[in-house]
């Protein structure tokens, strides 16, 4: 039985080698979107990307502005629907889009459906009692959003960082260079855009950097390596480093 058991291992532990190399990997090639359901003129590229990344912005600002409330493990409901976030965010929102063609118009329309309905679909995460952390942070939103508002447009929104937490936030080739000319930059790093094909489908591509903000530092600050309260390691940052960068997808018809 012995015997068998050594000879046995001697094949297996060959092909577990060999599997663990192929398996856990990105699959090469390919593109994130193939079928965008909405394009804007070549025109409108530029303007229409700088509000979809601003509006995701300000979404994350107006969640970021409760934090207080939704961390507070003395609370259940926290009186924050989504009714509530989109009013918020929509009257935040309002003079940034006077000038939206109808096209920007109707894509943000779906964005603000996406952003309300991620609120809502988190609502009974949020409205947990007895847990200060809940899982739940504006970029957690943002992705959630993103990739509701994905499946009614086929545009692409990311939020690639220095450090991901999350695998969809994983920096492509293209975000990594603008990634690391905005470090470089640092608090002079402005955002920018340009066209690009994604297969056979011109986008245009827009990049627009997260700077830290100082209550932030509790997970991202110092002491670099220490765990924060989520059991990440700290990444050691300083208040106004680029963190990352709100990335924007738009295709142009």
């Amino acid at each position: 039985m012995k015997k068998i058991l050594l000879i046995s291992l001697s094949v297996l532990l060959p092909l577990c080698a060999k599997a663990s190399g192929d398996i856990g990997i990105a699959a090469k090639g390919g593109f994130p979107e193939y079928l965008f359901l909405e394009k804007v003129n070549e025109s409108e590229a530029h303007s229409t990307a700088v509000m979809i990344s601003k509006s995701l912005a300000i979404g994350r600002l107006v969640i970021f502005a409760q934090m207080g409330k939704l961390t507070d493990p003395t609370l259940g409901d926290k009186g924050f629907s989504g009714d509530v976030f989109a009013d918020q965010w929509k009257s935040a929102l309002e003079a940034e889009f006077m000038d939206a063609s109808p096209t920007q118009q109707r894509i943000i329309d779906k964005l603000i459906w996406a952003g309300k309905l991620s609120m809502d679909n988190n609502q009974d995460r949020l409205n947990v009692q007895g847990v200060k952390w809940k899982h739940f942070l504006p970029a957690k939103w943002a992705r959630e959003a993103g990739l509701m508002f994905n499946s009614r447009t086929g545009i692409v929104t990311k939020q690639p960082s220095v450090n991901y937490r999350h695998p969809s936030n994983a920096p492509d080739l293209k975000e990594i260079e603008v990634l690391t000319e905005f470090v470089n930059a640092g608090t002079e790093a402005k955002p920018k855009g340009e066209f690009a094909m994604m297969g056979k489908q011109k986008v245009y591509r827009y990049f627009d950097p997260i700077n830290l903000m100082p209550p932030c530092l509790a997970c991202h600050g110092k002491p670099k390596g220490e765990l924060d309260m989520l059991g990440f390691e700290k990444d050691g940052f300083d208040a106004g480093d680029v963190i990352g960068l709100i990335s924007v997808s738009v295709a142009v018809e």
